[in-house]
């Protein structure tokens, strides 16, 4: 059999005629050819990683070496190439210039020994995430099942991870009929990608010791880290929206009637007018005569002590005038057929029409407006809604490197938002981890479980931070009372407890709406915030110096144990507070999976911690000592 044994670029290369082996620094590859398939394997100092089969959907009966490429194969008209271009990793690359080709490589979950973690953010957020289901799902972010935050990265509890490359057209499939105990990187050109000259599956694959240091790893070369933290004035105090409690019935008589009770039942924050200000969506002006006050409103509602926050989005309704100006200078997202028609949660079919942030001219024009909008009417910030992918008209015929899209029109739709300062929030992201502002939980129910409820709030913490998005944003206290669904009292407040050590609390639904006591815990809570304030803000700063996940999985102090590994109830602030906090209904007791043997070992002070009746746990890693209280 042919063979030669090399040395290049730091790598230790063994080829034969049908199989490429790589070694360099503490990890290695082999990729191995077999009755018409390819595996491949991948170690870190001796302990296999990952193992896959690819090119799975390719003819690989015809294979040869590549012409003057080193650990290449080519198949016909596909070509395979690994290279390494980071420590401890390697790239693969499958590339064609025939478009009908569908690239397919199926890693093993090997769920029965390994946890996974990143992956997509779902509207039943199970994490670890080896038990998603996905199927043929576009790695773009989408507002189907809540996708607005989803990374192409897959990181294991063997210290292993997947990056895929921001220009492959990806979809994935996990534990489908065709995938089980799998994940499968599929590269095909299908809506949402508009058609290009090629079809490439790039991917790097990496290890380090465990999840910890190979997330680390991750965030050096392709997460990125934040470059600041919100205004400190959103972590101390909380936000209060008009949204779940009001809906679409506000005006200025609402608003003031609404600050004013916050006020007089001892809170204070950010006040923010949510949906349904507008005259019609996309003309940012007031309606009347809701609003026919509103600038004397807004000076009201800063005299008692809050900024004022002004809900807004990328659409243009059909019944707008702007319309016609975003026509004539092609503003406006269009698909294949010319269309700029679109639809949204606030217009009929095909009666809106979305803003195209892959147009330079766009951001600068809806920037300038809500900056005129700000000054006029002394708005101090806005909370972004939408700018997903999957809003703009199908398939979509974009701006710039049509390899990087449509994905790219969400990063440019966040970074203009992001340009008017430390006090907004937005909801989606693309590769802008390193931006300074929060990013908000898409809507939860008012339900209890994983399904889009309290136990969610936990899981999607989790999923956001260990996708490098670490400035979380919580959805509101008691979720958004949607199909008739509203928060009990005991919700409401198992809600704020879970919330408390986040990075901020949003309220809709309000305490006094229950009753006293209600009132009194809830202010207890939102004091608690404040005091941890410092402690959540040095979080967010060793997130901007190290990419420390600002609440990070309990596994992230001790990431070779496999039942911390599991956790998904439980949750930290920075690395020295652990927070457990009730989650079913019902439930006075729970019980606390404690960290690493220094915690186990102080058991005994703890005061048999598993059968304490309290509400909420919070363990100070670092005194060993546990804060809990009564439910009322």
């Amino acid at each position: 059999m042919l063979s030669k044994l090399l040395v290049f670029a730091g790598l230790l290369l063994c080829i034969q005629a049908q199989s490429i082996s790589l070694e360099k620094d503490e990890v290695s590859i082999s990729v191995e050819y077999a009755d018409n398939s390819l595996s491949l394997a991948f170690s870190h100092n001796a302990e296999e990683k990952l193992v896959a089969q690819i090119g799975t959907d390719i003819n690989l009966e015809n294979v040869e070496e590549c012409n003057g490429v080193d650990n290449c194969l080519q198949f016909d008209d596909v070509r395979l190439h690994i290279t390494s271009n980071i420590e401890n990793g390697f790239t693969i690359l499958w590339t064609t210039t025939n478009t009908t080709h569908t690239f397919r490589d199926c890693f093993s979950l090997d769920s029965a020994n390994t946890n996974w973690f990143g992956g997509p953010e779902r509207i039943n957020q199970t994490w670890p995430i080896e038990t998603l289901t996905l199927t043929n799902l576009p790695n773009v972010p989408h507002e189907d099942q809540w996708g607005a935050i989803l990374e192409p990265y897959w990181l294991n509890s063997k210290g292993a991870y997947i990056f895929v490359d921001e220009r492959v057209p990806l979809f994935i499939d996990q534990n489908t009929d065709d995938s089980q105990d799998s994940v499968c990187f599929v590269a095909k050109i299908e809506t949402p990608y508009q058609t290009r000259s090629r079809i490439l599956l790039n991917y790097t694959i990496s290890a380090r010791a465990n999840a910890r240091e190979g997330h680390l790893h991750a965030i050096q070369h392709f997460l990125g880290k934040p470059s600041g933290h919100p205004a400190s004035a959103l972590i101390e105090k909380p936000i209060w929206s008009t949204w779940a409690r009001y809906k679409k019935e506000i005006s200025d008589a609402v608003l003031l009637e609404f600050a004013n009770e916050i006020v007089d039942n001892g809170f204070s924050g950010q006040f923010e007018i949510d949906d349904y200000w507008e005259t019609c969506y996309g003309s940012l002006t007031f309606r009347s005569p809701e609003f026919d006050d509103i600038n004397n409103t807004v000076q009201a509602i800063k005299n008692l002590g809050f900024t004022v926050a002004l809900w807004t989005h990328p659409f243009v309704n059909i019944d707008c005038d702007y319309t016609d100006i975003g026509v004539d200078n092609d503003f406006f997202a269009k698909n294949e057929q010319n269309s700029v028609l679109t639809s949204w949660w606030n217009s009929e079919t095909n009666e809106a029409l979305l803003l195209d942030f892959t147009n330079a001219e766009v951001s600068e024009w809806f920037v300038y407006r809500l900056q005129n909008l700000r000054e006029k009417h002394g708005i101090d910030t806005f909370k972004f809604d939408a700018g997903e992918t999957s809003w703009a008209p199908q398939t979509p015929i974009l701006y710039g490197d049509v390899e990087k899209l449509p994905a790219d029109m969400t990063a440019q739709y966040v970074r203009a938002c992001a340009t008017l300062g430390e006090y907004i929030e937005v909801r989606t992201g693309w590769r802008t981890q390193d931006l300074p502002v929060f990013v908000r939980m898409i809507d939860k129910d008012s339900r209890w479980g994983l399904n889009n409820g309290l136990a969610s709030l936990v899981t999607t913490l989790l999923q956001m931070n260990m996708n490098g998005y670490t400035m979380v944003l919580p959805d509101m206290v008691g979720g958004n009372g949607y199909e008739d669904e509203s928060p009990t009292d005991e919700m409401f407040i198992r809600w704020l407890q879970a919330n408390t050590f986040m990075p901020s609390i949003q309220f809709s639904f309000v305490p006094w709406q229950f009753n006293d006591t209600i009132v009194e815990i809830s202010r207890k809570f939102v004091e608690l915030h404040a005091q941890y304030a410092d402690k959540i803000i040095e979080a967010m700063e060793k997130s901007i110096s190290d990419g420390y996940p600002v609440n990070p999985p309990v596994w992230w102090v001790d990431p070779t144990n496999a039942e911390a590994l599991r956790q998904s109830t439980e949750y930290m602030l920075g690395e020295d507070i652990l927070v457990a906090p009730i989650l079913e209904e019902g439930a006075v007791t729970r019980d606390i999976y404690l960290l690493n043997e220094r915690a186990q070992t102080s058991t005994s002070q703890l005061n048999s911690v598993t059968n304490l009746h309290s509400f909420y746990f919070i363990l100070d890693v670092q005194r060993l000592s546990l804060a809990a209280g009564e439910l009322w």
